[in-house]
C-alpha cells in the first residue's frame, strides 16, 4: 500500500530562504520573458551538486544544484519552463522543475534544478 507523504517530514528540512520568478510561455514586445509570478521570502532546500549535462540543443550546461521547495509553488501554471531564483545572495536559472505527486494528485514537492 502506498502512503500519502507528511509534509511534516519535509519541513524540517527546509533552511534557506529563496526568491523565486517564474516565467510564462512567450515573449514580450521588447523580446524579454512575461513573468508569470515572483514569490518572496519562500523557504527551500537547497543542494549544491555541480553536474554537467547537455541539452536538447547539443550545448553543455552546467547545473549548480536544486532547490526543493514544499508543494505546489505555481498550481496555475502548467510547465514551468524557466525562471530565476535567488537563494542567499546567489543568482540561478532555472533549467528544469519537476513535481511529483502523491497517489491521489496532489504535489507535495516541487524541484528547481538551477544553472
Amino acid at each position: 500500500m502506498i502512503k500519502k507523504l507528511n509534509p511534516r517530514h519535509l519541513e524540517k528540512l527546509l533552511k534557506n530562504e529563496c526568491n523565486i520568478k517564474l516565467y510564462q510561455e512567450g515573449l514580450s514586445e521588447e523580446g524579454e520573458p512575461l513573468e508569470f509570478i515572483s514569490l518572496e521570502n519562500k523557504k527551500c532546500r537547497f543542494i549544491e551538486k555541480i553536474k554537467t549535462v547537455i541539452d536538447s540543443d547539443g550545448k553543455k550546461v552546467i547545473l549548480l544544484g536544486k532547490a526543493i521547495l514544499l508543494g505546489d509553488i505555481a498550481p496555475n501554471l502548467k510547465k514551468i519552463s524557466g525562471g530565476e531564483i535567488t537563494i542567499e545572495a546567489i543568482k540561478c536559472e532555472i533549467y528544469q522543475a519537476s513535481r511529483p505527486r502523491n497517489p491521489d494528485g496532489s504535489v507535495y514537492m516541487t524541484v528547481l534544478e538551477l544553472m
